[in-house]
């Protein structure tokens, strides 16, 4: 299938200047199985981007701890139905709580991250090496109080991965890298793909560089030198994982077009509670058939999504995060370029 590098490298140029980064970066896997890049920018002055270079994936991490979770489902050892309290004994609520609810984000807890984030950020700031405990995340999770009735309202949450991962750990005495280790990094090459709160010392290692406004004064800095033990260990589960465009085109691709990481039904039950992408959402017609997730992190945003219909994927990424409401959209319409681009059927 052909894909236009003109049109691709030209994708990459304005997402880079919509996201006013150093660098951005778009790769496409068309249906015969062809990958396809386009780089703009540098990762820093000085310093080369090439389409192997690691980033910080953020929230694209929910997608491997909910695809270990939707694999022990499927093995009878986790059940939708059962609750948080049946793992984690005297769990605010967790008798209310069930497991489903923890993968559609309607809990009802509230996020010391996506809801009390001037705290979180304080947290970090304070020992930027600090290394926090899993049992330490969770009593800040425990803390924060809820925001709905269990079950009553979606409210996107990053305690609702969190609680999941320390299930997954109990039930199968892991942890949370060895089981992506295992079952999806190891089975699929993801060789350029690990998981930092486990991996401390080899996420140190990756020469990565972003902007990302930690002081809240409007002026973005390079974090590419900071320390990354306490940024990586409050939020794990949820965030953490370092990866780049060629790992995270296999894994999409892997998760949403074939049965290489879960059965049909199990795969069908995540599509419908843990991808955050649909075609709207990607501000494309309802004819093509979405679904993956974003992520932001220190320093930089990305995006995955597979289009079924079209039987392509898509993994974008640039190196600065602008947080606020809006802090995602460079990533939405250069992924959106990108698959009307590569659409085998020109339904443009």
């Amino acid at each position: 299938m052909h894909v236009d590098q003109t049109a691709l490298d030209g994708i990459a140029d304005q997402y880079r200047i919509a996201c006013k980064s150093p660098g951005a970066a778009v790769s496409v896997r068309t249906r015969d199985g062809a990958d396809h890049f386009a780089i703009a920018g540098v990762l820093a002055p000085g310093v080369a981007l090439t389409r192997d270079r690691e980033f910080l994936a953020g929230s694209v991490t929910k997608l491997f701890v909910t695809t270990v979770a939707y694999q022990l489902i499927a093995a009878h050892r986790l059940s939708l139905h059962a609750t948080v309290d049946h793992f984690l004994r005297g769990w605010p609520r967790g008798d209310r709580i069930t497991v489903a609810m923890l993968f559609g984000h309607r809990s009802g807890m509230g996020d010391f991250g996506n809801d009390l984030g001037a705290q979180l950020t304080a947290l970090v700031l304070a020992d930027l090496h600090r290394r926090f405990s899993y049992a330490e995340v969770l009593d800040l999770v425990k803390a924060v109080p809820p925001v709905a009735a269990p079950g009553a309202t979606y409210h996107y949450s990053n305690a609702n991965t969190i609680v999941l991962g320390a299930i997954v750990q109990r039930i199968t005495h892991q942890s949370l890298g060895a089981l992506m280790q295992r079952r999806i990094i190891g089975p699929l090459r993801l060789h350029h793909t690990i998981y930092g709160p486990d991996r401390l010392a080899a996420a140190d290692a990756i020469v990565f560089h972003g902007l990302f406004d930690v002081s809240g004064t409007g002026t973005p800095v390079d974090i590419g030198g900071f320390p990354r033990a306490a940024a990586l260990t409050v939020d794990p589960a949820a965030a953490g994982l370092f990866s780049n465009l060629p790992d995270l085109l296999t894994f999409t691709h892997a998760l949403f077009a074939t049965n290489a990481l879960l059965h049909p039904r199990e795969q069908a039950a995540l599509g419908r509670s843990v991808s955050t992408l649909d075609a709207s959402a990607l501000l494309l017609d309802r004819r093509f058939r979405i679904h993956g997730h974003g992520g932001v992190a220190p320093g930089a945003q990305t995006i995955v999504a597979d289009d079924t219909a079209g039987e392509t994927t898509v993994a974008v990424w640039c190196n600065r995060l602008d947080p606020g409401p809006d802090e995602l959209l460079p990533s939405v319409l250069a992924a959106k370029a990108v698959f009307e681009r590569a659409d085998p059927t020109d339904r443009r």
